[in-house]
């Protein structure tokens, strides 16, 4: 009699490609709603315990997906920051076609990031796909295993957490509302920062916040924390 347990991960019934930028957290998504799964509970699983909010081992996520992990690696673009990794150094150009254009690279990963493909980037912005490529790299060189892609706490971002901490709901609560119903990247060390961050502020302090962050996307002169 055969007591081996059957392996814990196994391909999904719907299979997707990963687009190249996208972050890890924007293919866990989408691959838990092909599926019919809820994107927090796909990432808690293939995280496991104990560190159920943090970043899955890429071999994992990679055998879930019905992907290589190499194919994850070249494509995703927080991929360093997954466990198991081993990435080898990127052939660049010589010439950055970016060099005095640093936000319109900034603005191309954040649109892949929400899961644009190239070819539409590329359209978009009139620019070569070997650009928008580029542009997408950019991402990888400059995130580390310390510092993975994530969105700053400024404007609607903002005042969405502090409307659903104004729910009374926990940190876990709140990463799971917007794992499941919203596009942000936002780690869940971030959020108990920032639950911390609002409750040390005066009652007068919050009202002053939002009201000037209605309509605006600037920081308030309160002096809200980003993301490192």
């Amino acid at each position: 009699m055969n007591s081996e347990l059957p392996p814990r991960f196994a391909p999904l019934p719907i299979r997707l490609r990963p687009c190249l930028g996208e972050s890890a957290n924007s293919y866990i998504r989408r691959l838990a709603r092909a599926n019919h799964l809820k994107p927090s509970f796909l990432h808690c699983y293939l995280c496991g315990p104990p560190q159920w909010f943090g970043k899955p081992l890429l071999g994992n996520l990679a055998t879930a997906a019905g992907h290589s992990p190499e194919t994850l690696e070249r494509a995703l673009a927080d991929a360093n920051a997954l466990g198991g990794t081993n990435r080898p150094r990127r052939r660049l150009p010589r010439k950055n076609p970016f060099t005095r254009r640093q936000e319109l690279a900034h603005c191309i990963a954040q649109e892949a990031l929400k899961g644009t493909q190239i070819r539409t980037l590329a359209k978009r912005h009139n620019l070569r796909t070997w650009d928008v490529r580029f542009a997408l790299e950019i991402p990888r060189l400059t995130t580390t295993e310390t510092a993975p892609l994530t969105e700053p706490v400024t404007g609607e971002l903002a005042n969405l957490l502090e409307s659903l901490i104004g729910r009374r709901l926990n940190g876990r609560q709140i990463w799971t509302e917007l794992m499941d119903h919203h596009d942000y990247l936002v780690t869940y060390d971030s959020i108990r920062h920032y639950i911390r961050y609002v409750r040390s502020r005066t009652p007068s302090a919050r009202a002053a916040s939002l009201t000037s962050d209605l309509g605006s996307e600037t920081n308030s002169p309160t002096g809200r924390p980003r993301l490192k």
